[in-house]
């Protein structure tokens, strides 16, 4: 369960530090945009570590989880981004960290984008928990 706190603390030293070194930069960033994006990053982060974990736990072994994963990010999402526009964990969470535009139709707002996530993350979850106690009965 380290890798959750390790998510948390790589995603937000990250985006503080871009912050840090852009400050003085011609692009002018409110300080109340980047809170919220460097927490929406942060939660993506967290939440994509938990449902990697669960994923992990559901199929016992990690090279499994690492191509279902990684099969699904890069392959299932792409090819199915005109059907499911935000319902899926990472298009999802990309609005979680994404400020809305008023020149650009956002799907989601950061929050359903949030809600969506974590609903993902608790499904997969609430199945791995289900899968581990039927293996030890």
């Amino acid at each position: 369960m380290i890798t959750i706190p390790a998510a948390f603390i790589t995603a937000a030293s990250g985006v503080l530090y871009a912050f840090i070194m852009l400050g003085d930069t011609a692009l002018m960033t409110e300080i109340g945009t980047v809170i919220q994006t460097l927490a929406g990053a942060t939660g993506y982060l967290t939440l994509t570590a938990l449902l990697s974990a669960a994923v992990g736990a559901i199929l016992r072994r990690t090279t499994p989880a690492v191509v279902v994963l990684l099969g699904y990010y890069f392959i299932v999402s792409p090819l199915s981004r005109d059907w499911l526009r935000g319902y899926l964990p990472d298009k999802a969470g990309y609005y979680m960290y994404t400020p809305p535009s008023p020149d650009a139709i956002n799907v989601l707002t950061p929050m359903q984008g949030t809600g969506i996530t974590i609903a993902w993350a608790l499904i997969f979850i609430a199945a791995a928990v289900v899968v581990y106690r039927r293996r030890d009965a």
